[in-house]
């Protein structure tokens, strides 16, 4: 596993604002359909409604894709990161 650098996670959160609304509720969504209702309710229905939660969960795919943007792997092989997006 991967660390994120603190210049990533600011980047990141920089670059939120560019995402568009359609993107931050299609990850929602998706997030809820994958977790499924019996692991909702195991962590609780105000943890996983509340904001905090769901800033705090599209940083995290922010960062995620901050860090393969730059990754110097994917370039050695080749890979475009935008593909993985």
């Amino acid at each position: 596993m991967q660390i994120p650098a603190a210049e990533q996670i600011e980047g990141a959160a920089d670059s939120i604002t560019t995402l568009s609304d359609f993107v931050r509720t299609d990850q929602l969504a998706e997030l809820r359909e994958a977790m499924g209702a019996d692991t909702i309710k195991k962590l609780g229905a105000p943890l996983t409604t509340s904001d905090d939660f769901n800033i705090g969960y599209t940083l995290g795919l922010q960062v995620a894709r901050t860090m393969l943007s730059n990754s110097a792997k994917l370039a050695i092989a080749g890979i475009d990161p935008g593909d993985l997006l």
